[in-house]
């Protein structure tokens, strides 16, 4: 995947999307880069995603 992919995939615009790909946390590019600039692997990069989209227990109203 690259940039545009991840943008969408994260339903963000283009300057807060490449804030989080540059997080810690955020999975490694691929090691080769494309004429077209940094490429990731799409199934890591899905996987973050479905995370980061998950609520967690607090955001729920789970608290106890």
């Amino acid at each position: 995947m690259g940039a545009y992919e991840i943008q969408q995939a994260l339903g963000l615009g283009r300057t807060r999307a490449r804030e989080i790909m540059h997080r810690k946390g955020f999975p490694d590019p691929a090691d080769d880069t494309l004429r077209g600039g940094t490429v990731w692997f799409e199934d890591e990069v899905l996987a973050w995603v479905d995370r980061w989209r998950r609520p967690s227990a607090e955001d729920a109203g789970g608290s106890s």
